[in-house]
């Protein structure tokens, strides 16, 4: 499912619930793209409109040329409660909308993940069930020492819903997503750290830890990182390896970087 059918199929379950609250907020600052999780009256649940804002969100980003996306709550110390029960029950009502929008969140989460630009997650508090799964759609994870992350599914009858599951055997391997999804218990930043899940554990705001695991990317030519990441995306298709490497092999960031080589190597000469 692509986004544009994603955000209809949405936006269709949105006109059960007129009104719905919360917001995703995708702003560009100092040439990063902010993609913030709004909704703190409600731990910031994720509603039906604000399914919709991440629909649109993914598609304006699939065009961005940038280099890295962070992914966060607009709320220090709150990260996500998962969906909104309450208003997403009444509008999956009949059964089906129910399969309609795990596609839909699936098809939208995956292609967060895998869109040419870096994803890095700054998770601080609770990221709960659907919560969880969202962590999984970025490249790297950075928590703060208080974090938990908790795919609680199991726990409550059910299996997640929004493709978490294929995302975190990619993260963790087949046991590793095992072990995570039967326990359904919090995962803590240090136990996230050791399996490999979190990239970073700081005792600051978790933004600023992301912001300072960008630092070194940041420093490298964006249209090198984003090959990097379409090649490790496409990681079994040669093709798309070959096409990757002949869009950024002889341009300008390629050219600059051999000039300034060969000059760091004529002045030692003299």
């Amino acid at each position: 499912m692509t986004p544009s059918a994603a955000r209809e199929v949405l936006e269709a379950l949105a006109k059960r619930v007129p009104g719905s609250a919360g917001r995703v907020r995708l702003s560009f600052e100092d040439g990063l793209a902010w993609l913030r999780l709004d909704n703190p009256e409600a731990h910031n649940a994720v509603t039906v409109r604000m399914m919709c804002d991440l629909a649109e969100a993914v598609e304006r980003l699939s065009s961005w040329k940038g280099q890295a996306v962070v992914l966060c709550s607009s709320t220090p110390g709150m990260f996500c409660a998962g969906s909104h029960l309450a208003e997403v029950q009444s509008a999956l009502s009949p059964g089906a909308a129910g399969r309609d929008m795990a596609l839909a969140m699936g098809a939208l989460l995956d292609q967060l993940l895998t869109q040419p630009a870096l994803v890095v997650g700054a998770v601080e508090g609770t990221a709960v069930g659907g919560g969880a799964e969202i962590v999984t759609a970025c490249d790297f994870r950075v928590l703060h020492r208080d974090a938990r992350v908790h795919f609680v599914h199991a726990r409550l009858g059910v299996a997640p819903g929004w493709g978490g599951t294929g995302r975190l055997v990619a993260h963790l391997g087949r046991a590793g997503a095992l072990r995570a999804l039967t326990a359904a218990t919090p995962m803590t930043a240090e136990e996230a750290l050791g399996a490999g899940f979190a990239d970073a554990v700081v005792d600051g705001p978790a933004i600023d830890g992301a912001l300072k695991l960008l630092e070194p990317l940041r420093a490298l030519p964006a249209a090198a990182t984003r090959a990097v990441k379409a090649q490790v995306v496409a990681a079994n298709d040669p093709k798309a390896q070959a096409e990757r490497f002949c869009e950024v092999w002889g341009g300008p960031d390629h050219r600059a970087a051999l000039e300034a080589m060969w000059a760091k190597r004529r002045s030692r000469i003299q």
